[in-house]
């Protein structure tokens, strides 16, 4: 998948320089809904939360009706997690088993930062209206994410650029299930904590107006 990335990221820069059309650097703002899905547990032990984000883009068109894009962005989102703790003489995870007077249950709220790095590839499909695709690289930065420290993602959608003011609205996914140490279960010595595994799920509506064009 890194492999993957980088000949993105190079293919990218190498038609920015050889390509003789249009160039565009922009702001973007995004604003989404992040469904965590969990491949190995139950769906109900999580709640979707809101997300934004803000970043800055190049694009540039590279040929017939299809242009790339890539950019780096910072993006929030918030997660909610169900947690269940037995009070007794041990402390352990409970799935279940336990008499309500020895079990704390409850939601806990976990915000995101992230550092983005999203590249696209987009194609005109009529005078204004536009599908596009790619892959996105992400690094969650206020929790501790264990050995798979980078988050990798595949985006889809669609949108309009009749005016400067472009919008789109993108599905995006991850390819393999994510995960970061929540901190929720931990012994006395602090040799054990538990972990929040999913895997990205996310329903974006993206903006971006250009600062600058040349030829």
């Amino acid at each position: 998948m890194k492999k993957l990335l980088t000949i993105i990221i190079f293919t990218s820069f190498t038609l920015f320089s050889y390509s003789q059309s249009k160039t565009e650097f922009g702001i973007s703002t995004e604003g989404s809904w992040f469904m965590p899905h969990q491949t190995n547990g139950r769906d109900w032990a999580t709640k979707a939360g809101f997300g934004t984000g803000i970043g800055v883009y190049a694009s540039r068109n590279i040929f017939w009706r299809v242009s790339a894009d890539i950019g780096f962005a910072y993006r929030y989102k918030q997660m909610q997690q169900h947690y269940s703790i037995y009070t007794g003489s041990e402390t352990s995870y409970s799935g279940g088993g336990y008499s309500s007077e020895n079990t704390l249950e409850g939601w806990k709220k976990y915000p995101l930062h992230y550092v983005v790095v999203p590249v696209h590839l987009q194609l005109l499909t009529g005078k204004y209206f536009f599908i596009r695709g790619g892959i996105e690289a992400s690094w969650l930065t206020n929790f501790d994410t264990g050995n798979k420290k980078t988050e990798f993602n595949w985006t889809t959608g669609f949108g309009s650029q009749k005016h400067k003011l472009k919008w789109s609205v993108n599905y995006i996914g991850g390819f393999k299930d994510v995960g970061f140490l929540n901190g929720l279960y931990e012994i006395e010595n602090g040799k054990f904590r538990s972990a929040t595994v999913y895997r990205n799920n996310m329903l974006q509506l993206s903006l971006s107006y250009p600062i600058w064009q040349l030829k």
